[in-house]
């Protein structure tokens, strides 16, 4: 079952594992050995959920793009199979949690609810992102590459205001959406939609924000959580943490709470930015504002 978890621990609530097929391809557990040995106490293994096979024909190059980018669905018994032995035998080192990184796609959400109340008694932990827009001959992944984003976004849309504007209007139906009690308390990645920033950058650089402060109202009236996403430190046309620096402020204003997400998807990442997560922490702590990890 989701739950709360303490804040103040030292803990990746955003990992991902063998089960990820754009990944590294290393095992889990080679993870959670990097997580200890990094002296993490807590540890969330969220892995893509299988994608419903309406979006697979509706995406260019569906079928193939599906299977790098999310596990099938006879393979998540596997996946919590394999994270819930981890969870027992690293039980004294560490306390692993068993999760999903859930899609968040408009107009399927019954198969996402269903999925929940199917594996939700298995649960621990979660983040529910989103990955996918309506586009160019069907949907499109948001972060699969530069010229896919131009090509299957930014014409389609006419602007990359008009691009971030869909996106953050599928972020605020996310927060919004029936999903069922087994719903994912914590929203991912909520700026990805900036990972190409410094090759596409939007004319108007306070596009969204309405929309955004409206989401993180929304947010913090269902007692969510975001995930202080440090993957995008790492990605050469983004720079920053997903998500920005203004929001982050804001977020610690509202007493949001944000866990620190590596989004692993090498061994090598684990851990990655958290310095940059403990510096932000300590600079907002500072700044007088209310708390949000008290």
């Amino acid at each position: 079952m989701l739950k709360s978890y303490p804040h103040a621990v030292h803990r990746d609530g955003h990992t991902h594992t063998e089960f990820c097929y754009h990944g590294s391809g290393e095992k889990a557990e080679l993870y959670v050995a990097q997580a200890i040995k990094s002296g993490f106490g807590m540890y969330s293994l969220t892995e893509h959920t299988p994608l419903p096979s309406q979006l697979s024909r509706q995406i260019p190059n569906g079928p193939e793009l599906i299977a790098e980018l999310a596990m099938p669905d006879h393979e998540l018994p596997q996946y919590l199979g394999m994270a819930e032995e981890l969870k027992a035998k690293y039980k004294s080192q560490i306390e692993l949690l068993v999760g999903l990184e859930v899609d968040y796609i408009p107009g399927m959400e019954s198969y996402t609810r269903q999925l929940l109340d199917n594996c939700g008694n298995r649960l621990e932990d979660g983040v529910l992102s989103v990955h996918f827009l309506p586009g160019k001959n069907g949907w499109r992944c948001v972060d699969y590459k530069p010229d896919d984003f131009k090509d299957g976004l930014i014409d389609y849309y006419g602007s990359v205001e008009k691009v971030y504007e869909a996106y953050y209007e599928a972020i605020e139906q996310s927060v919004e959406a029936d999903l069922g009690p087994n719903k994912p308390r914590r929203i991912g990645h909520l700026t990805l939609i900036h990972k190409y920033q410094d090759i596409y950058r939007p004319q108007d650089p306070d596009c969204c924000r309405d929309t955004i402060l409206r989401i993180l109202n929304k947010i913090k009236e269902r007692e969510m959580e975001l995930d202080f996403n440090v993957a995008g430190l790492f990605q050469p046309a983004c720079n920053e943490i997903y998500p920005s620096d203004w929001i982050l402020r804001e977020a610690y204003r509202l007493g949001i709470p944000m866990v620190y997400g590596s989004d692993s998807h090498r061994v090598e990442h684990v851990g990655r930015g958290y310095d940059a997560f403990q510096e932000t922490m300590r600079s907002l702590a500072g700044s007088g504002v209310k708390a949000a990890l008290e």
